[in-house]
């Protein structure tokens, strides 16, 4: 390699190494590409819930012919809800901190019962629903949520005859924090989860935190003592009503008069007992709950004597089964960011409230996975890594 060539080759290096420099000068002075800020507080969640209890003999009195027909009554069944944010306004603070906020979400609800009859064909009772839901968060100690959920239901058993009938379910509701040791709600919501059509008070009151040991009686849809454990583990001591009013194939011929293709089925019971919920991740927890099913009602309603009654309907049949036990087995699945909301109470309440009123008036609860529970140890030393990045940015995913 003679004299020239060698200048060349270092000219050449030296070219290189400078456009390597200006490239990595380049990209350390560029400015990152800011991270798009969520927009809502909510998750979109779905909820997958399996509810089973055992076959049991009806009570024979007065030797009705219905019971003698249909001769024992058990349950199966599932429930799938979603609800998604679609919008949220946010007004701010002269400190450019949130102040109050609206959101609207839609919801929905897919449910299949299979009361099980021994007496009669295996039926599926269906019933979809989809609605709107409206949270309003005033900053301060008060938040309003108004839902409106009109849902179909229709007996779809293969080869049954049914009809679909339109009804309507809705839940007005104001809820007031004086501290956060302590809430109230009072509204009004139109419910059939007595098997029948009511417009019912909604009166809640809870005492204790809302993230820590507390006990709340929210009528008519729960009361429950719930024990949140840490981050992963939470319990839950409760009772609730759980039921439904139904569209019933008769192709069995259950109701023999004005040759009915259609019925109604109405059912009633009082749920007691333990719930333990698991969160592994923010996106995803399951929860297990078994005790024991009691105050039993069941009703068949005829449609044409009913027809025009617009009040709570009447009866051809009823029954109280005797209580059994009950399973129920239930996913939970969160999907999208949030902004950041830790400790904030009013969120909290806000999610509390839109995740204990399922859509469709089933009372499935996909519980509170979604809300931190506060670190018992004290102490910088006892905290993971893990654990602080929490802190820094918990749920702002």
């Amino acid at each position: 390699m003679n004299k020239q060539q060698i200048q060349h080759t270092h000219w050449m290096m030296l070219f290189v190494l400078m456009a390597f420099n200006f490239s990595c000068f380049s990209q350390s002075t560029k400015p990152a590409k800011k991270k798009k800020e969520p927009r809502h507080f909510f998750n979109t969640t779905g909820i997958m819930d399996y509810y089973n209890k055992p076959e049991v003999d009806l009570n024979l009195r007065d030797s009705n012919k219905v019971s003698k027909h249909l001769k024992s009554y058990g349950i199966t069944q599932t429930c799938l809800n979603f609800y998604a944010p679609v919008a949220t306004a946010n007004w701010y603070n002269k400190d450019s901190s949130v102040n109050s906020n609206f959101h609207l979400l839609l919801a929905g609800t897919a449910y299949y019962l299979q009361p099980k009859f021994k007496g009669i064909s295996q039926h599926t009772l269906a019933k979809y629903g989809f609605g709107l839901r409206m949270i309003y968060n005033t900053g301060k100690r008060s938040i309003f949520f108004v839902e409106s959920t009109p849902f179909i239901t229709q007996d779809i058993t293969k080869g049954a005859q049914s009809e679909a009938t339109y009804r309507m379910a809705g839940t007005l509701l104001w809820s007031y924090s004086p501290s956060k040791h302590f809430n109230l709600r009072l509204g009004a919501t139109k419910s059939f989860l007595y098997g029948n059509k009511f417009w019912l008070p909604f009166v809640g009151l809870r005492f204790g935190q809302i993230d820590k040991f507390n006990f709340s009686v929210q009528f008519p849809r729960n009361a429950s003592i719930n024990i949140p454990f840490n981050q992963v583990v939470r319990m839950s001591i409760y009772t609730k009503p759980q039921g439904g009013l139904f569209n019933f194939s008769n192709n069995d011929t259950i109701y023999k008069m004005n040759n009915d293709k259609t019925i109604h089925f109405g059912r009633y019971e009082l749920l007691t007992g333990a719930r333990l919920d698991v969160v592994p991740t923010k996106w995803f927890n399951f929860y297990v709950a078994t005790g024991f099913s009691t105050r039993n009602y069941i009703a068949f309603y005829s449609n044409t004597h009913n027809k025009n009654n617009k009040n709570a309907l009447g009866e051809f049949y009823s029954n109280n089964p005797r209580g059994t036990i009950f399973l129920n087995l239930g996913l939970v699945f969160r999907i999208g960011r949030t902004k950041s909301y830790l400790n904030n109470q009013n969120i909290y309440e806000a999610i509390d409230i839109n995740g204990t009123i399922d859509p469709g008036e089933n009372n499935v609860n996909p519980g509170n996975g979604n809300i931190v529970i506060p670190n018992k140890r004290k102490g910088s030393n006892s905290l993971k890594p893990t654990e602080v990045q929490d802190l820094i940015d918990i749920y702002d995913f």
